[in-house]
């Protein structure tokens, strides 16, 4: 019988790799609980269970195609498991309210995910959404102010 970790490292990479990589959504069906539920994920609203996770994989996809994520790190203890993620794009499309900026995009995440009788049960993920968004174009970056607020209110 496969360790946890094992057993951790082979379902994240079926996730990763399938379902975020390949596009195949069904996977999810076979790796989430029916009962999963994210508690806080960059910002984004994530419904319960498979179709959930899917939706969001989806408009991920939507808004950058060609996205590719990689698992750059799993570390498991017991039934949780963190991974460090990288995605790697291009924006082409619209993501929430912001339209394509054509930008190429890389934004790191870190996840944490419980694991339950080889099914993802919970999940709590953080991502370097400001960046991500700077990198779209829609905030700007420190070095990349406004004129008016790059200068301040100096006095002449």
């Amino acid at each position: 019988m496969a360790s946890n970790a094992e057993e951790h490292r082979q379902l994240f990479r079926r996730w990763f790799e399938e379902m975020w990589n390949q596009k195949h959504y069904d996977v999810a069906h076979e790796i989430v609980d029916p009962g999963f539920t994210a508690h806080g994920a960059g910002g984004q609203d994530i419904k319960q269970g498979p179709e959930g996770v899917i939706a969001m994989v989806k408009a991920w996809h939507a808004a950058m195609p060609d996205g590719h994520m990689t698992m750059d790190d799993i570390i498991t203890e017991g039934d949780l498991s963190t991974i460090r993620m990288t995605w790697e794009a291009t924006h082409t499309g619209k993501f929430g309210e912001i339209p394509a900026s054509g930008k190429r995009i890389k934004v790191t995440s870190i996840g944490i995910d419980r694991v339950i009788n080889g099914k993802i049960t919970e999940g709590w993920g953080e991502l370097n959404m400001l960046g991500m968004l700077q990198q779209m174009g829609a905030i700007p970056t420190p070095d990349n102010q406004p004129q008016s607020a790059a200068q301040g209110d100096q006095k002449e």
